[in-house]
């Protein structure tokens, strides 16, 4: 089972423009969509960026974005992970684990760490560098669609 990153389900959002490499991993997705999950914090990036584009007057694409983030909502509403106690937790001692190693996580990257640690999920990824830090399992798609599935 599967914790979607932020940068693999953008990958899907309106007006991306989908490569050989894209088109295989969204096949997958489909193929695997009851293995996979959502962090909550994937929706409070997601939802910065509509933000931001709304702030900066880019109205049609953050309208956009907000509809098919809603759909993405709709789509995993019962598996949608939120950042409970025992995971804002661990998500704090990993991000100081971290910052001890010499890193500079992210703290949302420590949260979607975390949750997919207490919940026994591996996270698709493009971002190794980001939760390797963390000692969190992951797979990034475009090195390779997991083989079991």
């Amino acid at each position: 089972m599967y914790l979607v990153d932020t940068n693999i389900i953008s990958l899907f959002a309106p007006r991306r423009e989908l490569g050989p490499a894209e088109i295989a991993i969204a096949a997958w997705l489909q193929r695997a969509s009851d293995r996979l999950y959502l962090s909550v914090v994937t929706t409070a990036e997601i939802e910065t960026g509509i933000a931001r584009l709304q702030r900066t007057g880019a109205t049609a694409r953050a309208s956009a974005l907000a509809s098919w983030l809603d759909g993405i909502v709709k789509l995993y509403a019962s598996r949608i992970h939120a950042l409970d106690i025992e995971s804002a937790r661990l998500a704090g001692q990993l991000y100081d684990r971290a910052v001890g190693k010499g890193h500079m996580p992210s703290f949302p990257d420590a949260a979607i760490a975390a949750t997919a640690q207490m919940r026994g999920l591996t996270i698709l990824t493009r971002n190794a560098a980001h939760f390797a830090q963390f000692g969190t399992p992951f797979i990034n798609p475009y090195d390779g669609i997991p083989a079991s599935d």
